[in-house]
Parts: structure tokens; C-alpha cells; sequence
């Protein structure tokens, strides 16, 4: 009987909030696979073992044994919408699970940071800006490799998944194998079956290293002799042929595009410093609650390993400096920090949870924890080079006074 009232007090939450992330996802949904997405679906390891081309390859390889044509801007835009539905249900399924494997008195406590992960997530991938977007299949491998570290189970396949992610992406090496390496490099430190975690570790680090360094140094080298073909698949699967010629100019031919990018990098400061002023009461409530998890904490393995978890999204700071779809790269953060501090309470670490029993208390005794709420969904969708709409007409509305960047 108690475990009934449990499942049903979950339920009176979870379906609720399905309900709301669906209409959030009907109000993001623009209904349309912008250029540089489309145009990822053009590159094929069929050209060779080239950079960001499994995403294309998996999607050529149906239309080879599909009985009628998909290189065309319609099956592109079928294809994206399958895809987006099951993101959308691996999200919620994730959600669950970290719900259902959370002790029912605790499970308050990771309530909030699951409605903050959801929101930002279906917002961002169902919107026209990173609709269809590479990132939601390393944001599941992600979510994948935290899943089989809460089970304990077939973790070597965590392996496996990193490398995926690098072949989808290059980037993925900063923006999400944080969330496995992490996870890994804590259970060496609290399990007793240390050299196993240890081990997956630096084999998971040694792969994706080694495929970011192929893909980023050596991966184009035939890039003249297959540009033709390449373009005038972007132009079929692409809206109006609309293809983005940068990302092949960049991928193909192997382009250096960073010294066009000077303006974006002048406009990144400019919205950066207005999400970070806009985003302090965040700010605030996540040092608070490292403080109180290293206030916990007395042996130096313990402090290794929170460490470890609060640094973790440092592996972004490359992208931060040099590169400049700073919606994409605070995406990634939210993801890594969310991710792992869920698996951390479904994995019954006492310190995190004592953390976070104390964040919620503290919110909840304040007369405006409702703006906590809602005050993020002025930030929702994220972008991809801008962070997001508000922060972007703040930043026009600065510049169009100081003009320091030229559009």
C-alpha cells in the first residue's frame, strides 16, 4: 500500500509535467530544419572517415535501403521530427527514472533542478535554432552513460558511446563526455571496485581523444575531390537549397573560419554579461550549495572527488574562449551539472543529498520561491551563437547605443 501511494504521489507530479513540457514543445516549434542542420545530413563516411559525418551516413544508409527517395528537404524534415518525438520521450523516460529510484521522502529535492532540465531542453531542441540539432544525440549518449552508471551494469559500453559522440560531433569531447568521465572518476574514488571505473575512464579519454584529433587534423584531406557531390546533396536535402556553405567550406575543405568570426566574439561578450548578471539568483543558490557539500566533506578522497564534480564543466572553457554558439555551451553546462548531480542522489550519496535537502528547505521558507520557477522560462529556447532571445535584445539594445560590433 505505501509503495502504491508513492507511485501515485510521483504521478500526480510527473504527468503534469509531461503535459507542460508537450505545450512548451508545441510553443518552441517552428516547424522547420534550419540550413546548417540540414546541411550536416550532406556529409558521409562514404566520402571517408571524415569529421561530423555519422549523423549523414546513418541517414543515407536508410535512404539506400528505403524503397523510396529521402535526399530531399521533405524526408529531412519527416526524419527530424521522428527523431525530436524520441528524444522528447528519452528525456521524460530519464526523468522517471531519476524519480522512481530516488527514496520517496528525498525525492523533493530533485523536483525543481528535473522541471529546470526538461524546460530547457525540450524549449531548445524543438525550436528552429537547433531543431534537429547533432547535440540532442550526444546530450543522449550522455544521458546514457549516466543511466548505466546508476544501474551499475555493461558500463564498458560507455566506451562505445563516447566514441559515437565524437563521431556525431568533434565537440562532444568538451560539451558532454564530462557527464561519463565525472560519474566514472567518482565511482573509482567511493566504490571498492576502483580499477574497473579507473579503467573504462582512461579507455573512454584515450578514444575520444584519439577520434578528436583524427577528425579535427587529419580527416579532410580529400576534401576537393568530393565537394561537388557534397554540395549538391546539401542543396537537395536543404530547404530551397539553402545549403550552409561555411559548414562545408569547414568541414569538407577544412577552412579555417575563426578569423571571420571576430564580430560574434565581440557580440558573445555583450550577451554573456547580461545572462550572467540576469542569472546571479542561480549563481548564487549553486555556490551556496558547494559550500555546503565541501563544508561536509573531512578526508581528501571525499574533497577529491566533489571537486572533481564541481570542476568538471571546465572541459567547456575551450569552447567559451575560442568558438562562439555560447547557447550551445550553456546548454552543455546546465546538462552536466543537472545530469550528474541526479545520478549522484539515485547512486545514495548522503553528502549531495544533505546538500540538496538544505538548498530546497531554504528556497522553500522564502516568500518569492515561486519567481525561481518562473523566472528561467524568460530564457527559453536557447540558441546556438546567440544565448537566447532576451539576452539577445539586450545585447542589440547596448550595442545600438555603443556600437562596438557591426551588425
Amino acid at each position: 500500500m505505501e509503495q502504491k501511494n508513492s507511485r501515485l504521489q510521483l504521478n500526480k507530479f510527473f504527468i503534469p509535467l509531461v503535459i507542460f513540457e508537450i505545450v512548451v514543445a508545441i510553443c518552441c516549434y517552428q516547424g522547420v530544419v534550419r540550413s546548417y542542420n540540414a546541411t550536416m545530413f550532406a556529409l558521409s563516411y562514404k566520402y571517408g572517415f571524415t569529421s561530423r559525418s555519422l549523423l549523414g551516413t546513418i541517414y543515407q544508409g536508410l535512404n539506400d535501403i528505403m524503397p523510396f527517395d529521402m535526399m530531399n528537404y521533405d524526408s529531412v524534415f519527416v526524419f527530424a521530427n521522428v527523431i525530436t518525438v524520441i528524444f522528447f520521450v528519452i528525456v521524460m523516460a530519464f526523468t522517471y527514472y531519476i524519480l522512481t529510484h530516488i527514496d520517496a521522502d528525498k525525492r523533493h529535492i530533485c523536483l525543481y533542478l528535473l522541471f529546470f532540465f526538461d524546460t530547457f531542453v525540450v524549449s531548445t531542441f524543438f525550436a528552429g535554432f537547433n531543431f534537429m540539432r547533432v547535440d540532442l544525440f550526444m546530450i543522449i549518449i550522455a544521458i546514457a552513460s549516466a543511466f548505466l552508471i546508476c544501474k551499475g551494469r555493461l558500463e564498458w559500453l560507455i566506451i562505445p558511446l563516447s566514441m559515437f559522440g565524437v563521431m556525431f560531433h568533434q565537440g562532444f569531447v568538451f560539451m558532454y563526455f564530462n557527464v561519463a568521465l565525472v560519474l566514472l572518476i567518482y565511482q573509482a574514488c567511493t566504490t571498492k571496485n576502483y580499477k574497473k571505473y579507473v579503467t573504462i575512464a582512461a579507455l573512454s579519454f584515450i578514444a575520444v581523444s584519439v577520434l578528436f584529433v583524427w577528425f579535427e587534423f587529419f580527416s579532410r584531406s580529400n576534401g576537393m575531390s568530393i565537394y561537388e557531390e557534397v554540395v549538391n546533396n546539401a542543396r537537395r536535402l536543404t530547404y530551397n537549397g539553402q545549403y550552409h556553405n561555411t559548414l562545408i567550406a569547414h568541414e569538407v575543405l577544412g577552412i579555417d573560419l575563426s578569423t571571420s568570426e571576430s564580430e560574434w566574439h565581440k557580440m558573445n561578450v555583450f550577451q554573456w554579461g547580461f545572462f550572467t548578471i540576469l542569472f546571479i539568483p542561480f549563481i548564487v543558490i549553486f555556490v551556496r550549495f558547494f559550500i555546503n557539500v565541501f563544508k561536509q566533506t573531512n578526508k581528501l578522497r571525499e574533497r577529491f572527488k566533489y571537486l572533481c564534480v564541481l570542476l568538471g564543466s571546465l572541459t567547456m572553457l575551450p569552447d567559451f574562449l575560442l568558438k562562439i554558439d555560447f547557447g550551445r555551451w550553456v546548454m552543455a553546462v546546465m546538462v552536466y551539472y543537472i545530469l550528474v548531480i541526479c545520478a549522484l542522489v539515485v547512486l545514495r550519496d548522503e553528502i549531495i543529498i544533505k546538500a540538496l535537502d538544505k538548498m530546497y528547505v531554504n528556497i522553500k521558507a522564502k516568500s518569492w520561491r515561486i519567481f525561481l520557477l518562473l523566472y528561467p522560462i524568460m530564457f527559453i529556447p536557447l540558441c546556438d551563437t546567440d544565448i537566447d532571445g532576451f539576452t539577445q535584445q539586450l545585447s542589440s539594445w547596448l550595442n545600438h547605443i555603443v556600437g562596438w560590433y557591426s551588425f
